[in-house]
């Protein structure tokens, strides 16, 4: 594909190389490698660093992976890791249209993609995953004037089957938990999880350095949310000891491996999780641990903004966004309120 003069070029060398695409510019009159890559989308993205203008494009000869790699340098540097995997694999899921001038592409073109989704078995999850980077494509290239239309926003996908209600732990359920401690040292864990309302990824990344016993807060810097990063959870005044204990463990970590390594959600499941619930006889997944505290919180009467600013969900309007400021205590006031 050419691409505007002296913007450089992207080609892929022959032979079985780890490496095989090569990313290439004229400096001083010679054509020099920049760099060697394992995909056409990190040369490119290379490419682009290198020249900072990607108003030098051409829309009669950009392709939409050409708008993939340009988008993806500018915004991935911004996302979480578990985001980018996300977008890389609905990159995958937009295959026919790799090599096709972004132009070109049509609404029908789009609705293919999703067809292709459905055929490999993914559901509204996975088509939403897709639309969504569609979105940010168009958006980018309107941005660019490489597009006079967003077809983006005419696509239809599946509408979302909740194949699991999810339902918080009762009373009696967290009373018999907090009976089990002494069974079970993982027990621990499940009621960490339900009285911080921390995903399961926030809570694996939970280092030791982000407990501030003294002032009874944790600092959650690894979160799916933009909401969620930096927000400080309230630790109930029953649950310090626990923390002591973890902080005296092995790893950087509070939720370890016996290898002092952090756990993975896989291995979260498997060794800590599920075995609680088998243990005593219960059905639940770990996310409905945050749904017990939203619940908790709820049935106490705790303020709608103090329990966002738990659970790291974002804020409404212009009085929650930036005339409300609750401090550290209410939050604390709040989890010991249901903590008890």
């Amino acid at each position: 594909m050419k691409l505007p003069n002296g913007f450089g070029t992207v080609y892929k060398m022959q032979g079985n190389r780890r490496r095989p695409y090569v990313a290439k510019k004229t400096i001083q009159g010679k054509q020099k490698p920049l760099g060697y890559f394992e995909t056409f989308e990190e040369a490119m993205a290379y490419l682009v660093e290198y020249n900072h203008n990607p108003t030098l494009l051409s829309p009669s000869k950009t392709t939409f992976a050409e708008i993939y790699a340009f988008w993806k340098n500018r915004h991935f540097p911004q996302l979480s890791e578990a985001a980018r995997i996300s977008y890389k694999n609905s990159y995958r899921h937009c295959s026919r249209l790799h090599s096709m001038i972004f132009v070109d592409i049509r609404l029908g073109h789009l609705d293919q993609v999703i067809d292709d989704v459905r055929h490999a078995g993914c559901g509204y999850p996975t088509q939403k995953k897709v639309r969504s980077l569609l979105e940010q494509l168009y958006k980018y290239a309107l941005r660019y004037d490489l597009v006079v239309k967003d077809y983006a926003r005419y696509l239809d996908i599946d509408r979302p089957r909740q194949l699991h209600k999810k339902k918080p732990f009762t009373v009696r359920q967290r009373n018999r938990l907090w009976r089990g401690i002494d069974e079970m040292p993982e027990v621990r864990h499940v009621l960490m999880l339900i009285f911080t309302g921390c995903r399961v990824g926030e809570y694996r990344h939970i280092r030791k350095t982000d407990v501030k016993l003294r002032r009874r807060v944790i600092v959650i810097r690894h979160s799916k949310t933009e909401a969620g990063r930096g927000r400080l959870v309230p630790i109930p005044r029953r649950l310090i000891p626990w923390y002591e204990d973890a902080l005296q463990g092995d790893g950087d970590y509070i939720c370890t491996r016996r290898d002092g390594m952090r756990h993975s959600y896989d291995s979260f499941r498997r060794a800590v999780f599920d075995p609680v619930m088998r243990h005593f006889g219960m059905i639940h997944t770990p996310h409905e641990c945050r749904h017990t505290l939203a619940s908790m919180l709820d049935s106490a009467d705790v303020n709608r903004t103090v329990i966002k600013l738990i659970l790291g969900h974002s804020l409404e309007g212009v009085t929650e966004r930036v005339y409300t400021h609750k401090s550290v205590r209410e939050l604390l006031r709040a989890i010991d309120k249901v903590c008890t």
